[in-house]
């Protein structure tokens, strides 16, 4: 198969599971809700780079604002998402492992520009939110840390990089 419609093929894959678990899977919290989407947005984007995860975790969880009733946000999301693949992309470059303590600093700095990024969208959007928000998005930010980190050991373990054909 060519090799950049296979990573195209991949990151529509990612995009419908990322919409998924950002849009089914969901748990309320302070504001808004804690999903599990973030988390996939950092394996994909470790598993397959720039931009491709980027794109996913903007198609997927902008995707997501827009069925969920929450078509004021899919723009800022659209952004917020992208940003927070970034630290991932750069791991990636350092580590053989999805689990490594470079990706667990990632996942924090990710959690730091998702909680800024709203926060930023909430002055916009509005502004009554902005400083309500913030508990909401420190508790989601946690929760696709712990997720991220669960996963990803589980998929060191069974070696899962060796076995896919993606990168």
């Amino acid at each position: 198969m060519n090799k950049k419609l296979h990573k195209i093929t991949a990151t529509a894959v990612f995009s419908a599971m990322i919409f998924v678990l950002t849009f089914a899977i969901k748990f309320p919290a302070a504001s808004g809700y804690v999903h599990m989407g973030d988390s996939l947005l950092y394996l994909c984007t470790l598993i397959m780079g720039s931009p491709w995860g980027m794109i996913a975790g903007a198609i997927g969880e902008g995707f997501a604002d827009v069925a969920g009733g929450y078509v004021a946000y899919a723009p800022a999301t659209v952004i917020v998402k992208v940003l927070a693949a970034l630290p991932f992309v750069y791991v990636r470059k350092k580590s053989a492992k999805l689990f490594s303590l470079p990706s667990v600093i990632a996942s924090v700095i990710a959690g730091v520009i998702n909680t800024a990024g709203y926060f930023a969208a909430d002055l916009i959007i509005s502004k009554a939110y902005a400083f309500v928000d913030i508990p909401g998005n420190l508790i989601q930010a946690l929760a696709s840390a712990v997720i991220f980190i669960i996963i990803a050991l589980a998929l060191d373990k069974v070696k899962i990089l060796d076995k896919i054909n993606i990168q």
